[in-house]
This record gives C-alpha cells, structure tokens and sequence, in this order.
C-alpha cells in the first residue's frame, strides 16, 4: 500500500494506504483485499473486500491507476511424473470428496459466473473458467486448464491453474472431442481398458469437457484433475465442470456477437458466433461480393454555413445512418465503415449469401426511401475480404476494383455529372436476383476518374415504377448516342428528345447538346473528370 510500514510500498495516491495483504499459509499463497478505496482486481475480477483469495503463478492483480502487479511463485518441488492410469503406485492416502450440498454448489456456480462474465476477451473467459474450477473448494480439484485441440489432433494448453502444471491426457481429452457437450471422467481403478487414461501418480481422477462451440483454433476442452477420489460427488463434480463450461460458452458468445454485431444483421451475427468464425483475425480471403456506396447530401454544406449546427448536424447524421443500416441489415448485409455522411456496405460476406447482388439492390433502393436526397454507387464480383489496415489497427474491410468502382459511381452521381440515384455496373444491372428486385436503365459507357477502364453504367428503379416504353426508349437512346461522331448527328439525337419528362432521357438530351458544341472528337465515352 501506500504506507511507508508495508512491506511493499506503492507512492501512487489512488491506492489505499493498506490495500492489500499477501499472506502465505496451507502451501498458498493468499492475497486479500482491505478495503481499499478503488478496490484489487485479479484477472479483471473485483476481489472482495476482506475475503482472502488463493493466488496462482500468472496472476496479474490490479491496484487500480495503471498498478498491475504480476505474481510469479516458484515452484517448491518438481511435478510427479505422468504414469499410466493402471500404474499401482499411490502416494498419500486416498480420501473420498463427500456429496457437495445443493446450496454450496450453487456458492461455486455463482462464483465462476461473476468471474467469466468479468471477462472481457475469449481467453479471459476460459481462463477465468478454468481457475473458478480450480478454486472449487470441497470439489477435490487440484489443477484446471483449457487445451485446444487443431484438426490433426495436436494438444495446447492456453491457460493452467492450480497446485501444479502438467501433461493432460490424450484419451481423456478424446473422449471429450468426440462427444461435445458431455463430460468425460476417468477414475483411477476402472474396470475395462475403455475405461483407462493417462494421468498423473498421484491423481485419483480426469475431467474433460468440450463445449459445443467452434474456436477458430480447434476444439476447446475444459480440464481438471485432482487427488481425491470422486466417489459419491461424481455426480455434482460432473454437473459442476459442465455448468462451467457452458457459463463460458454464452460469454464468449456474447463477446463475439457484440464484436460484430454492429456490422452485420443480427442473424448473420448468431450464424458466425456459433460456427466459431473470427473474421477480424484471419487473413483477407477472396469472396464474391456485393459493394454499396452511399453519400448523404446537404449536410457538409450545413456544417461549413454554420459551424455551431455541428451538435444538431452531428444527430441528424447519426439517426438517418440509424435508419440507414436497418435497410442494409434487412438484407442481410453487412456495414463495413461509415464515412463522415456517407455509408460503406457490402452483401455476400462475411458469409456467403445466394441472391446476394439482388439483396444489395434492394437495399439501395430502400435506402434512398430513407434518405431521397443520397446517392448511391453499387458493383458485384471478386474482392478481398478481410482485417484491412495497419497490424495493430485493423479493421474488417473489402479491398479491390470493384470497391474502387463502386466508390466511384457513387460520385458520378452528382447533379454536374450523371445525374443518378442508385447508378451501378453492368454486373449488377445483369445479375438475375437484381432483374427481379428491380428496374434498370442504360446510362451508358463512362471513364471514371482513376480506373483503367471504362464501366458500363446503368441507373436502378423501384420495380415496374417505369413504363416499358422509357425504358427502351433510354436503352436506343444512350446506344445512339454512344455510336453518334458528328455535331449534326448529336444534335439530331438532342432534338428527337428534347423536353422530355424523364431525367434521365432529359440528360441524355443535355449530354448530346453538349458534346455537340465540344471541339474535343467524341469516342462514345462520357469523361466527366474528377
């Protein structure tokens, strides 16, 4: 504390002038809490004020104010050597653990519950898990850990606590694999050769319990151990150790799921958690996909007139981006990032989604009910898919043209230039689930700005909103006007259309007119600059 008569004195004023006591009995050693004003937090769990509470090599206790101490304890003797299950030899007298009360279990299921859900990370979870097991008292546990098992069968331990450390056995663990959700416990003295692990010379019992549950590792099994026969407890033990593991199940799907959940639709989220996917830490994969830009407009502008409407601007962005992402998660979409008053979206990842093309279009299309004043770009194809951005700032992202082109349609979409709400590629306009989620007008070929070649443009409508006629009617016009090389033959196709009602008919019109008076020669392409 911060007394200058501790034994260890921390100078910081956040911490108490006797905040903890480190105190050494029953082969232990035991820190508690006194009282202190910010409290000590071991493994990120509040300890109780006055409750002593035994400590484990690895521990980190936090002192509040960036006071991290890290317990290391030395070993007092070497660990006994892992013996087969039918090895005769014994040592000490073997006691029985006597049947655990209905309400002293209940002590122990509440205790490991506040500690995993003090957790913050999946290997807090586990780890937290396994020392709940370990602290146990009267459950005989001696050692809990956490092992990962890969595809090949290889073994790793993640996080081991109790009295010691050691080599888990591979049957046991097995055995847990091939049944998730069932615990498999093996006691010294079995009857048949099924019924037999390896374990230590001294251990009178193994645990193992594999939750179901995918990790991006492998399997994950729950282990524990100890050197007092189960007897007439292997029933509450065993419920125990299950129970446990299933409290760390739902928090690490709760972790999961608000890790991603703000980027993708609530059923996409449960799908991912429960299948084990962690997209955030694998390396960009190749996925067909479906980009969406979206820019809000007006609001720069509001915020460059009138620099004290930042607060009202600030909400108004953020309720209509709100809004926004609901029509995105509708179709099972996924926002990738928001840019100032704009909105990066993506259909088809993380995971693969039949009719994803179609479900990018619709959103679009509802999108821009939300938001009329907006425009939108949208592309389809390869991409990367994955943690874009600097090794220790990534973010879930997509990488490739058809970002780029999509980003730049969504730009091409301005009054000056084409003139668009919802203006996508011809991949998109062609796929067959966006031909019945949607209508769709030929622009024309145009150069976007920093792309090597030119996209074939089309413009997307509220299904059956236009008459089949305007319809043809854009679809000759722009191919006319694409294939037209003289200022007379322009201005004939100026003409022919002139004042008629539909935009973009009306901009093919203004387009013609224009390129009819330009002394640059035209090649059918609409460069519009940057």
């Amino acid at each position: 504390g911060r007394d200058p008569q501790c034994d260890v004195v921390i100078p910081v004023p956040t911490v108490s002038r006797q905040h903890l006591q480190l105190q050494h009995r029953g082969g232990h050693w035991m820190a508690t809490d006194l009282g202190s004003t910010v409290g000590t937090r071991r493994q990120g769990t509040l300890l109780r004020a006055r409750e002593p509470v035994p400590l484990m090599h690895g521990d980190q206790l936090d002192l509040g104010a960036s006071v991290l101490a890290a317990v290391e304890i030395e070993a007092e003797t070497a660990p006994a050597a892992v013996t087969a299950i039918d090895d005769a030899g014994q040592v000490g007298e073997v006691t029985s653990i006597p049947q655990a009360s209905t309400d002293r279990l209940l002590a122990h299921v509440l205790t490991a519950s506040r500690a995993i859900g003090q957790a913050t990370t999946e290997a807090d979870i586990w780890a937290n898990a396994a020392r709940a097991m370990a602290e146990a008292s009267g459950l005989g546990v001696s050692s809990a850990a956490v092992v990962q098992v890969d595809e090949d069968g290889r073994v790793e331990s993640l996080s081991s606590h109790g009295s010691r450390s050691h080599s888990w056995s591979r049957r046991a663990i097995a055995n847990a694999v091939s049944k998730p959700g069932q615990t498999a416990v093996f006691e010294r003295g079995g009857d048949s050769t099924s019924d037999r692990a390896t374990m230590m010379a001294d251990s009178q019992y193994v645990a193992c319990h594999a939750p179901m549950l995918a990790h991006a590792g492998g399997t994950l099994v729950l282990c524990a151990e100890g050197r007092a026969a189960l007897g007439d407890g292997r029933a509450n033990f065993t419920h125990f150790l299950g129970l446990v593991s299933e409290l760390a199940s739902q928090a690490v799907l709760q972790v999961r799921r608000a890790r991603i959940a703000r980027y993708v639709s609530p059923s996409v989220a449960a799908m991912l958690v429960r299948g084990g996917e962690n997209t955030l830490e694998t390396t960009p994969q190749w996925r067909h996909a479906a980009c969406m830009f979206l820019d809000l407009q007006g609001f720069s502008t509001m915020v460059d007139r009138d620099e004290s409407a930042l607060p009202e601007v600030h909400e108004q962005v953020r309720s209509t981006m709100d809004a926004l992402a609901k029509t995105v998660f509708a179709e099972r979409g996924m926002v990738v990032d928001f840019t100032g008053d704009g909105l990066f979206a993506a259909f088809g990842v993380p995971a693969p989604m039949e009719g994803h093309v179609g479900a990018s279009v619709r959103a679009a299309l509802a999108a821009r009910a939300v938001a009329p004043a907006s425009r939108v770009g949208l592309d389809a194809g390869r991409c990367l898919f994955g943690p874009m951005g600097a090794r220790q700032h990534a973010k879930l992202s997509l990488f490739g043209t058809v970002v780029n082109r999509a980003s730049r349609l969504e730009s091409l979409g301005r009054p000056e230039r084409l003139a668009g709400g919802v203006l996508c590629t011809a991949a998109v306009a062609n796929d067959p689930s966006s031909r019945t989620s949607a209508q769709f007008v030929r622009v024309g070929m145009v150069q976007p700005a920093g792309l090597a070649e030119p996209v074939e443009v089309f413009e997307a409508f509220v299904l059956d909103s236009l008459p089949e006629a305007v319809v043809q009617a854009v679809e000759t016009t722009s191919r006319e006007l694409e294939t037209a090389r003289t200022a007379d033959a322009l201005s004939a196709i100026a003409q022919a259309i002139d004042g008629d009602r539909h935009p973009r008919l009306a901009w093919l019109a203004a387009r013609a007119r224009t390129l009819a008076g330009d002394s640059t020669p035209w090649d059918g392409v609409h460069r519009l600059g940057k």
